[in-house]
């Protein structure tokens, strides 16, 4: 298909020039791509770094109006606009944490304005005020990232996820492009089926990963043999653990021992994992040891292993963080490191992660009372949440009330971000002359105010703009704490809408607050759930259990893809190539002392060895006599040389 737009033509292989600077496409995206300008459905279940936003974003930008992306990943939401933007690409985002005049001012620019992509999370599809302005919308894509969330049979299942039917009753003319990286056929069939996808096109990448060799090890030691892995082998690498407690024991034991590494979890500051993170990617650190906060939107081509010191609790989220080693192509390694513990320790795990309805319950009207929320109150409405300060005013067990939150959370009453990092921002309230006015009248903030309009642009006239205080300081060779001081002053002033940076990890109310005894979670949904999940978490420990059966092909048949082909790289394959080459060295062996001892026809010294397959033994024969160890007479006989 091809675009004309300001006398030039557009095809999707310019477009992909003009903003990604690639000149082809990866297996599958130029087809995806085709299918989705030409006005069709599609599910695209592509592997982990196989692509997937280029599969939408080409196709919307290469039409007129905007596209809708649906996603629940807030820090992977925030990623792709940042991206986009840097491409020169116009793209904002809803999320929970936003004042309602941010939001306001976001959906009119998606109305009136350039705005090519806007992110949402699914819980926003709930508001009738959404709805509405959707409707007002020139939409040309509908895009559901993370399509999996759909399906009860999914890994991460999530109810809001119905509502994206309603995008499509409300925008009839648009198609949809659903897109995961992890489904079972179960999975697949089940977000053909909620989407309401009549005729529509599938497309599956293989899960095979032909550079990527897996490997488990049950040992006495994780750590000590970590660090024999990590010493046999070069490169970036990243060690996944169970716990924020181990990532920093492990990183510091692996200083001591000389690896060059940093730890990174959801309880540490923003800055301190924008540094570890910059570090990383840079190559001044080779490992980060971290919990599962780390990797979502992070694009790091040449990491050469990734680690796991224990199990995961489904294959969906071990195959995705593993997946992230050898994205370019080269040899890379996805190692399992696990002890009999660690079995016994994921089962409890699981059972504590499916508690009691009643504590539950009892958890959500504790939030209630926290917050002081009367029944029906604070729909959208998000509030500071330290979890230890939580549980000691009620006195409840740390871990079990994380456990509940997420299940609250699962069920799409409250949004619970333990990494939540919201930039400042700054909107400006005053037009031009107004402002010059104030300049005038103000000098003491003039330099500020010249500085923000050389940074940011008149894009602060338009909407809430991203900015650092940091940077700003450095522009005026001024302390930190004057700038917001002054960013303090203005917005007082009613010159600017000013909103400070949080960190804080954030409880978000996405209803209206419920009667805690009437919660919509239906018993027997809970109950399929968590026989979903415990079905997930049984198959991972088949998988470091099993000792026979290639890994690849394991991981190929859990994803419902055929294969009669082994990988040939992973720890299994190898070690059967081991025992081979010991079997048909000991059947060369054999075949010298034969030889020696007399001539044999071919069919003869064959029948000498019944407990050898005939290829076997033929192969081992051609072998020898292209070396010269075996010559054949002018009778055909085989013998010594």
């Amino acid at each position: 298909m091809r675009l004309i737009e300001n006398n030039q033509v557009h095809t999707p292989y310019t477009i992909l020039k003009k903003y990604w600077q690639h000149e082809s496409f990866r297996h599958l995206q130029e087809e995806i791509i085709n299918s989705v300008i030409s006005g069709e459905d599609v599910l695209a279940v592509l592997p982990t770094g196989g692509g997937k936003s280029i599969c939408f974003q080409i196709p919307a930008l290469m039409k007129d109006g905007i596209c809708l992306v649906v996603t629940p990943l807030i820090a992977l939401m925030k990623d792709q606009v940042e991206n986009l933007i840097k491409r020169g690409v116009s793209a904002v985002a809803i999320y929970s944490g936003m004042n309602p005049r941010e939001v306001d001012m976001v959906l009119d620019n998606c109305i009136y304005g350039e705005v090519k992509f806007l992110y949402v999370s699914p819980e926003r599809l709930h508001s009738h005020l959404f709805q509405e302005r959707i409707k007002k919308m020139n939409v040309n894509l509908i895009t559901v990232d993370e399509a999996h969330c759909i399906s009860q049979w999914g890994h991460d299942f999530r109810p809001s996820y119905f509502e994206i039917n309603q995008l499509r009753l409300l925008k009839p003319e648009c198609n949809t492009i659903a897109l995961t990286a992890t489904a079972t056929p179960e999975v697949r069939d089940e977000i053909v089926n909620k989407l309401d996808f009549k005729e529509y096109r599938l497309f599956t990448g293989s899960f095979a990963r032909k550079n990527l060799s897996y490997a488990v090890r049950k040992v006495e030691d994780k750590e000590q043999k970590l660090l024999e892995v990590l010493t046999k082998t070069s490169g970036s690498a990243i060690v996944y653990t169970k716990t924020r407690k181990e990532a920093k024991m492990v990183s510091d034991w692996l200083k001591r021992n000389g690896i060059n590494s940093g730890f990174y979890h959801a309880g540490l500051s923003n800055q301190f994992r924008i540094k570890v993170q910059d570090q990383w990617m840079s190559g001044k650190l080779r490992v980060v040891v971290a919990t599962n906060a780390f990797g979502m939107g992070i694009d790091k081509a040449d990491v050469r292993m990734v680690a796991h010191l224990g199990l995961n609790s489904n294959m969906e989220s071990y195959y995705q963080e593993a997946g992230r080693a050898g994205r370019d192509g080269m040899k890379a390694y996805a190692v399992i490191l696990f002890q009999a513990k660690d079995i016994e320790d994921a089962r409890s795990n699981f059972n504590r992660a499916y508690p009691e309805m009643k504590y539950i319950q009892h958890i959500y009207q504790c939030l209630a009372n926290y917050y002081k929320l009367a029944v029906g109150s604070s729909h959208a409405s998000g509030f500071d949440f330290i979890l230890h300060k939580f549980a000691m005013q009620y006195n409840l067990e740390h871990l079990e009330v994380f456990y509940a939150l997420k299940k609250l959370e699962e069920y799409d009453l409250i949004q619970f971000s333990e990494v939540y990092n919201a930039a400042s921002s700054v909107f400006m309230q005053f037009d031009h002359t107004k402002l010059y006015q104030f300049q005038v009248a103000n000098s003491s903030l003039d330099p500020l105010i010249k500085a923000m309009l050389r940074m940011y642009g008149g894009e602060m006239f338009t909407l809430f703009t991203r900015i650092s205080e940091y940077k700003i300081s450095k522009v005026l060779n001024a302390t930190e704490k004057n700038v917001k001081k002054d960013l303090q002053r203005l917005h007082k002033a009613k010159v600017i809408s000013y909103s400070p940076q949080k960190e804080l990890p954030q409880i978000v109310f996405l209803t209206p607050r419920m009667d805690a005894g009437k919660l919509p979670i239906q018993k027997h949904m809970y109950e399929l759930r968590r026989k979903v999940e415990l079905d997930k978490l049984e198959f991972m420990i088949s998988y470091v259990s099993r000792y026979e059966a290639c890994r690849t092909n394991l991981i190929q048949e859990y994803f419902g893809e055929e294969t009669k082909t082994e990988c040939g790289v992973c720890d299994r394959c190898i070690e059967k190539k081991k025992k081979g080459v010991t079997v048909l060295r000991t059947l060369h062996d054999q075949i010298v002392e034969k030889v020696e001892e007399d001539k044999y026809n071919i069919r003869v010294l064959v029948d000498k060895f019944p407990s050898y397959p005939d290829k076997e033994i033929l192969d081992v024969i051609r072998e020898m006599l292209e070396s010269g160890e075996l010559i054949q007479d002018a009778s055909g006989l085989l013998g010594a040389p």
